[in-house]
This record gives C-alpha cells, structure tokens and sequence, in this order.
C-alpha cells in the first residue's frame, strides 16, 4: 500500500505539473474575434485630429494562421516573412505586425491593443515626428488597413517574462509607410467610392467580406525551429508521459483495492 500512495502521489504532482499552463482562445473564438475586431475599430474612430478616411477592419482567417504561427515561436521580435510575398497571406503581399508580451495574468485583447494606441502620446500629427515608439499606434490607426488576424499564445519565457502572454496581431494591407497614418478632416469624408459610413469609419461590402481561406497556411509555420532548450522540454514531456503511463498501469495492476475520493 506505500508504494501504492508513492505512485498515486507521483500522479497526482504529473496531473497538476500539466494543468498549471494556461489556456489562451483560438484563433476562431468568436468572443475573440469580436475583441479584436471591436477594440481597432473603436480605437479608430476616436483618432484626433479627426480622420476623414479610416476604414473600418474586419477579422481575416488567414492573417489569424499568420498571427499564430509566429507568437508559439515565442521571440519578441517581427515576423521575419513580413516582406516575403505571399509567405504571410495568399492574397496581400505587404502585412503589417504589433507584438505585445507580458503577464498571462495581466493579459487581455483590450490592454494590449490599448498600450498600443498609447504611443499617441509619443507622436506629433502635424510634424509626423515621433519622440519615443510610434509605429505601434500608426498601424493600428493606419487608414487603408482594413484587415487583421491576431492570435495569443501561451511562452515559458520571452524577454525575461515568465509565463507570458505573447500576443500577435497582423494587419493588411500593411501601414507605417513615410506619411501621416490618415488624412485629417470630418469623419468619412474622404471615404472611398462605394462606401459608407458607420461610426466614423468607411465601410465597404466588398472590403468587409469574411474569406476564410481554408486550404491555406503559412508556408513557413511547420519547419523545425528547436533549440537546445525547446529540446530538452520534448524529452522531459515524454519522460513524464512514460512515467504517468507506469503509474496508471502500476495502480490498476496491484492498487485494486484502494479507493480515492476528490
């Protein structure tokens, strides 16, 4: 009976090892997307000086594929496809990209995006000049952007947080080219041919429609990319999986008898 408890406490020290990472929602949670989506658009009609050409943005599948490849590599730096045709999207050949990391606590769509926009505060409209880091803000007020995908994922370790939550989103056509990110005047009243206007953003059925391109992924997402460290965590998954194996088939073969509660 000792041993039984010595394996039934190995167990149970396995199961809450494996429950301790975090879960994050998909890519098509529809609670998700609706965050994502509803934070850039609010964010982008509240521009001053006022924007008379925002487009309104909607959610893109595969800019999403994107967004989710690149934050499960876990490094804080830009997806290095970005300028590569067609590596990050079948249609767009130019895709823009913020990155945010932190706290898996402290993490929501909304705080993300936010800390993003803040950058306002670092960036003049009239001069275009930026005192600090700007290029956050840019893209997420960028006027032709009309599309974005993002994706969070859950990293051991990333820029010496822990347990982080690294947080992608990818926007097309891509913005922070030489120029104000829009052009100032009442709101919608520069918006394109064919378009309409809803809560100071210009709208379009053509631009808005949802493609889920479903037979496409990026072309780089499942290339081996293990280091020494993204081995060494393999090989200790499979040590644990044998070992929890062993425990079940130890329990049932010779603790028959016991009867455990929770």
């Amino acid at each position: 009976m000792r041993a039984c408890s010595v394996v039934l406490a190995l167990g149970l020290v396995l199961g809450a090892a494996g429950s301790q990472e975090p879960t994050f929602a998909s890519i098509t949670d529809k609670t998700f997307i609706k965050d994502c989506v509803s934070i850039h658009n609010d964010l982008r009609a509240k521009v001053q000086p006022p924007a008379s050409n925002m487009r309104y943005m909607t959610w893109d599948a595969a800019l999403a594929r994107t967004a989710r490849a690149w934050a499960k590599r876990c490094v804080f730096q830009h997806n290095i496809y970005l300028d590569k045709k067609y590596q990050c999207h079948p249609d767009f050949t130019s895709v823009g990209e913020n990155i945010w990391t932190g706290s898996h606590q402290a993490f929501t769509v909304a705080n993300a995006v936010k800390s993003w926009y803040n950058e306002l505060k670092f960036y003049n409209f009239t001069d275009q000049k930026c005192t600090k880091v700007c290029g956050h803000y840019t893209q997420v007020v960028w006027d032709y952007s009309y599309k974005i995908g993002c994706a969070v994922a859950f990293c051991k370790e990333v820029v010496g947080i822990r347990n982080a939550a690294h947080f992608v989103c990818n926007y097309a056509p891509s913005g922070n080219f030489p120029r104000r990110p829009y052009v100032e005047g009442r709101s919608c009243s520069s918006c394109g041919k064919g378009d309409t206007c809803e809560n100071k953003l210009c709208r379009n059925p053509e631009r808005d429609k949802i493609i889920y391109y479903p037979r496409w992924y990026p072309p780089w997402e499942f290339g081996i990319t293990c280091d020494e460290a993204c081995i060494t965590l393999v090989v200790l998954r499979a040590l644990l999986m044998f070992l929890a194996f062993v425990a079940v088939y130890f329990i049932k073969k010779h603790c028959t008898g016991m009867h455990i509660s929770t």
